[in-house]
């Protein structure tokens, strides 16, 4: 008996090993997913003025070929604006653009499902204010999300073009092209083998200190 109990001790713990090495493996293996991203949406800014450089913009856009059901988008960024050549600079960081004392602003993709995602966002935009036109571009910077998108990462780059209003306190409206990728990596999970493993080295164990107590 002892001599069986020496037996399946000395095969419980590299099996145990085995396990718990082919379970490390499955997590190095796990690769990211990319999800593919081109959306058209109808873009709606309204300006709020801080000061005579600095300005908030809340953003909200809708699509209909937007994927994975992100048709709604919500945003709040910062404005430096150059009134001497129609440049605006916006970052969702106020520190970014010198605006000190703001909070930190966001962009949020969803829609009627569970799935988000969300970060940040640095543009530019180029205003005519004599034709009252518009056109800009930046990048979207995935931090985050929710539902299939949750650790989300990525950058979706965006062109728009708007109209403005001769009246300043309309919104500005326009289209928005926005493409990318968004990239997930599974979270690693403990999977069965790990747990077995566990318990076989804590039984092998148990079983070894049984024999030297036998045997002594």
């Amino acid at each position: 008996m002892l001599t069986v109990l020496r037996s399946y001790a000395a095969w419980v713990v590299p099996a145990a090993l085995t396990l718990l090495s082919f379970g490390s493996g499955n997590e190095k293996a796990l690769a990211q997913t990319l999800f593919p991203f081109s959306g058209n949406y109808d873009v709606t800014i309204a300006v709020e003025p801080i000061n005579e450089k600095f300005s908030r913009a809340i953003e909200r856009a809708v699509s209909t070929d937007a994927p994975y059901g992100l048709t709604e988008y919500n945003g709040l960024v910062y404005a430096l604006t150059d009134f001497s050549t129609g440049l605006f600079t916006f970052n969702t960081d106020p520190t970014a653009i010198g605006l000190e004392g703001f909070p930190e602003g966001f962009i949020e993709f969803s829609g009627s499902g569970a799935n988000k995602v969300s970060g940040t966002a640095t543009a530019t935009a180029l205003i005519d204010f004599v034709n009252l036109r518009g056109s800009g571009s930046g990048s979207l910077i995935i931090t985050g999300g929710e539902g299939i998108f949750r650790g989300a990462t990525g950058i979706l780059d965006f062109f728009e073009n708007d109209t403005i209003s001769p009246n300043p306190n309309d919104p500005i409206r326009g289209q928005a092209l926005v493409t990318g990728t968004i990239k997930v990596v599974p979270e690693p999970e403990t999977g069965v083998g790990t747990l077995v493993a566990i318990g076989l080295i804590g039984f092998g164990f148990m079983l070894r200190r049984r024999c030297l107590r036998s045997a002594s």
